[in-house]
């Protein structure tokens, strides 16, 4: 009974219950998305969507800096007035960047067409406009997850993952193939907005102004945003990446069937993920390194705990899962999934550790993204024969990765223990 209490009484785990729960409806409509559209698509035309999803995972990490300094500065200042302000012109400078990729992938579609080997140009220009939308959704969810609502965020992602199955399996079927898949999700994009405006409209009241004026505070939040676009860039690209270099480098047969294994793996990381999200408000400037690491502590507890099982229930079941999961048509590289758990399993930790430093504004986070991409980007270019290579490079690139993390954690202790 008494740790039933402690655990009652714990405000990190509570939100972490709640925000798991919401994130465990949301994960189950995203990875039913997967297997309804596998099914109902042709698997060269599966392997377009996949495509289309990992570089809109890239494209968004712009998107993705501010909504993590939006977090932070939710979760740091009290002052509304200043808060909202300091929001508003992330807001304007987010969307003038998205507003330039926007007009980049309108522009050069057909050369997306023919490098990414796709039938069609027309599923960029929705992947153009969704981008663009979601740079008014994801600050206002980032908002209200700084404010610790995580009922209200958990509600935004449901609507929006239940949304994109729907509309994107109804546009599928009517024939409109992957540019109906990647439409859907840009309906759900705008029913989700419009949930997330009325939750948050009372409390953020946002500005757009034509002139950015750089204060200094501003300038210090665009610092802080460079420092967020590594690391978000390091870890989308290690959890995305390899489904685009095999589109490049193998047939589209080929991308389409390892695609479907790939979207069974990232479960692992989209269990993980909640936990990242609860605790990244959750460690502040303000407090102690001792109360920030017990939170960071608690955080890689439930990530390994959760995704060491995950990891052993696709060792041992993987065929099952795949033949449930996305169908028996994808089993002949069934075998990928255990060493694809691993590489996801090894990013979840990863991604906990850098939204750990992330809210603490440790900068040594830059050199270490760098050299993750570097390293597993090199690997690949020089070892592509098959899947099981490419597999074994990001994992290589996540081991460095960890080096480096140990190392340098290791380094400020020994640096504050003999300050003390």
């Amino acid at each position: 009974m008494a740790i039933i209490k402690k655990i009652s009484n714990d405000a990190f785990i509570k939100n972490s219950i709640i925000y798991f729960s919401g994130s465990m409806i949301v994960a189950f409509l995203n990875y039913l998305y997967h297997p309804v559209l596998g099914r109902i698509m042709n698997i060269d035309d599966f392997g377009e969507v996949q495509a289309l999803i990992s570089l809109f995972l890239q494209l968004t990490i712009i998107v993705g800096i501010f909504s993590i300094t939006t977090v932070n500065i939710t979760s740091n200042i009290e002052n509304e007035k200043e808060r909202n302000e300091i929001i508003s012109e992330l807001r304007n400078v987010s969307l003038y960047i998205t507003a330039f990729l926007f007009l980049i992938i309108l522009i050069f579609s057909s050369q997306l067409q023919s490098f990414l080997n796709f039938k069609s140009f027309y599923p960029f220009i929705s992947l153009a406009f969704i981008l663009l939308l979601q740079v008014f959704t994801s600050i206002r969810t980032s908002f209200l997850q700084g404010l610790n609502k995580f009922k209200s965020v958990s509600l935004a992602g449901i609507i929006s993952s239940g949304g994109r199955l729907l509309f994107g399996a109804a546009l599928v079927i009517i024939g409109l193939k992957s540019f109906g898949a990647i439409t859907g999700i840009m309906i759900a994009q705008v029913i989700t907005l419009a949930y997330v405006f009325y939750k948050s409209k009372n409390n953020l009241n946002l500005k757009f102004n034509s002139k950015i004026i750089l204060n200094s505070r501003l300038k210090k939040e665009l610092k802080y945003a460079l420092l967020v676009l590594f690391s978000t860039i390091c870890i989308t690209f290690l959890y995305t990446a390899d489904v685009l270099f095999i589109k490049h480098y193998f047939s589209p047969e080929e991308a389409g069937l390892y695609s479907g294994i790939a979207t069974i793996g990232r479960i692992i990381f989209f269990l993980a993920g909640p936990i990242s999200a609860v605790m990244l408000p959750s460690i502040k400037l303000k407090n102690s390194v001792k109360d920030n690491e017990k939170i960071l502590f608690k955080s890689l507890f439930i990530v390994i705990l959760i995704g060491g099982l995950a990891s052993l229930t696709f060792y041992l079941f993987y065929d099952m899962i795949i033949g449930i999961l996305i169908g028996n048509k994808y089993l002949v590289l069934a075998k990928l999934l255990p060493k694809l758990a691993i590489m996801l399993f090894l990013v979840s930790i990863i991604n906990i550790i850098f939204n750990y430093y992330l809210a603490l504004r440790k900068f040594f986070l830059i050199p270490i993204a760098i050299i993750g991409i570097l390293s597993a980007t090199i690997l690949t270019a020089i070892n592509h024969n098959n899947f099981n290579s490419i597999i074994n490079n990001f994992i290589y690139s996540e081991v460095i990765i960890f080096i480096l993390l140990f190392v340098n954690y290791a380094k400020t202790n020994i640096y504050n223990r003999t300050n003390l």
